[in-house]
């Protein structure tokens, strides 16, 4: 290839790329970099200009106890959300491939949760957990007995937003398993169904080694979104009835950031997210090596 060719691709690449990589740089690599700055400075968002302090800030969140609870608080609920929600919606998957009547109906249902707004829906579990005033208040009286206000309890406000996010979680994880429960050779099920296997020993020895492409990747996204999470803390409990009771990490970051005006503090805590999010998902992709079949 010629000279005047290959300058003449690199002008076509730039004339189609450069755009997005501009925006790239200004909204994603440039307030990376700021954000690394101004974890080394003490700032209230208000004053002129950010004072240097150094690693001050990180050395105060390694003796934080709120953030190391936060921080547990969050592994907590990835693993809680990402588990139950794949371990349920596998097994709806599994029924909703099966030719049962309705099946498109149930199959809509399934995906409602994943495009409901999360706002809108923590606002409507918390009216559906109140033990006076919602749903739960009629079956509690029926029963004589006084409900438990999840959400005004420690453990209970994690595990009331526990639920909340294995239940959006669901929906798009279905989704994606009934996609690869389509993929499977049908053979495969019949040659093992000649040779005596029942439907146990199939979804055991066929049906999940052949769906670990498809596990991997929902475990990996939705980790890496439930980590994430804010909205539904923000709207049911706003870190617990005392604080960090049911707090995740990036509510706290926010909370640091926007109510305290602990900018630099709060651009530390993302730096470290930061770190943890890319640590955890390379550790993911290495021990995918040892349970995730591609052939």
């Amino acid at each position: 290839m010629s000279a005047k060719s290959q300058r003449r691709e690199w002008l076509t690449f730039l004339l189609f790329a450069g755009p997005n990589l501009i925006m790239f740089g200004l909204f994603t690599y440039w307030p990376i970099l700021y954000s690394a700055y101004l974890s080394l400075t003490d700032w209230n968002l208000i004053a002129a200009t950010p004072v240097f302090v150094g690693i001050k800030n990180y050395a105060d969140l390694a003796t934080d106890p709120e953030t190391w609870r936060v921080t547990g608080n969050t592994i907590i609920y990835a693993v809680c959300v990402v588990v139950s929600a794949q371990i349920i919606a596998f097994a709806l998957a599994l029924l909703l491939h099966r030719p049962i009547p309705g099946r498109t109906l149930f199959r809509t249902l399934a995906f409602t949760p994943y495009v409901t707004t999360t706002a809108a829906a923590a606002l409507a579990w918390v009216l559906l957990l109140d033990p006076r005033l919602g749903p739960l208040s009629t079956i509690y009286g029926l029963l004589g007995v006084e409900g438990p206000d999840l959400l005004r309890s420690g453990t209970g406000s994690l595990v009331a937003i526990i639920v909340v996010g294995s239940w959006k979680e669901i929906g798009i994880a279905t989704i994606f398993f009934l996609a690869g429960l389509q993929t499977i050779d049908r053979s495969l099920h019949e040659s093992a169904s000649l040779e005596g296997a029942g439907s146990w020993a199939q979804t055991r020895f066929i049906t999940i080694p052949l769906m670990t492409p498809v596990i991997f990747f929902l475990a990996l996204s939705g980790f890496i979104a439930a980590l994430k999470t804010f909205e539904s803390v923000y709207m049911m409990t706003e870190g617990g009835p005392v604080y960090p009771d049911s707090s995740t990490y990036v509510f706290h970051l926010y909370k640091t950031g926007f109510r305290d005006f602990r900018a630099g503090l709060a651009s530390a805590l993302a730096v470290l997210f930061f770190a943890l999010t890319v640590l955890m998902t390379a550790a993911q992709f290495r021990f995918a090596r040892l349970w995730v079949h591609y052939e």
